[in-house]
């Protein structure tokens, strides 16, 4: 049983299969890369199959079990749960909870995840870039495929978000704070069935940077049951485990393009 895991900063895509494999107990081998210094371009990146070379995430995780190449990171969760199925589920083994778990997944994946990364590449990933000095041509933009990863770089460093990219990604992220605000009600301490699943492993990873990044919509006045629901994740062992393999003291700063925005939503 060799599980590798080729991931970047604890944070959103590298961060949920992180908490998941140490909460499920399983032993796996971290293969650091700094997407900001494009190694995963390079000879340290893993070999990608079909299916990974068009990972909709662009910069995300990549696991290896065994030779199987895995991408997406809410799949590789599922698929985590599948193939370990006597270590700690992580989903409540009912037709409805695991539906409502996927939803959690398509909701994050589709709407949250692509207004998150935007915002997070607009405040960190621009200047960083201009501090390494890392422009159009000396990354050899025209290399870089499939044409959205080219088009997700060429907008962090020539830093061309359109305003109103920027203000419905904020909108989206308010849903996601108000979709766990409602989750909770009623004490409730997990989003679904009341019981720790990878619906809470996947929005944590969505939601964990938002108290820096968008305070004005993710803070303890207007969102009192999401911030105390991030602390808690916060204090779980598996969380603080993923969280401790940070190398820059800063994960919930570290950003790299992720998906092409629907079209919906």
């Amino acid at each position: 049983m060799a599980i590798e895991l080729h991931h970047f900063e604890p944070n959103l895509f590298s961060l949920k299969p992180l908490i998941a494999l140490n909460e499920k107990g399983l032993e796996f081998t971290s293969h650091y890369l700094d997407w900001t210094d494009f190694e995963q371009r390079g000879p340290a990146g893993p070999e990608l199959n079909l299916e990974a070379r068009h990972n909709p995430e662009l910069e995300g995780p990549v696991l290896v079990h065994d030779g199987a190449v895995i991408t997406e990171s809410f799949f590789m969760m599922e698929y985590l749960e599948d193939a370990f199925p006597g270590r700690t589920p992580l989903k409540p083994g009912t037709p409805e909870g695991d539906w409502r778990v996927q939803v959690w997944g398509r909701f994050n994946g589709e709407r949250i995840a692509p207004a998150v990364s935007t915002l997070g590449c607009h405040k960190h990933l621009v200047p960083l870039l201009r501090e390494k000095r890392i422009n159009a041509a000396g990354l050899l933009l025209d290399r870089i495929s499939p044409e959205e990863r080219r088009n997700a770089w060429a907008q962090a460093i020539e830093d061309s978000y359109p305003p109103e990219l920027l203000e419905d990604s904020r909108r989206r992220v308010g849903l996601l704070v108000e979709r766990i605000e409602t989750a909770l009600a009623g004490g409730r301490r997990w989003l679904v069935d009341d019981a720790y699943s990878l619906a809470d492993i996947d929005a944590f990873a969505m939601a964990n940077p938002l108290p820096k990044l968008t305070p004005e919509l993710c803070n303890a006045a207007v969102a009192p049951r999401a911030m105390a629901w991030i602390g808690r994740m916060r204090e779980r062992p598996a969380v603080r485990k993923a969280l401790a393999l940070s190398r820059t003291g800063k994960p919930e700063e570290a950003f790299a393009p992720g998906p092409e925005h629907a079209r919906w939503g």
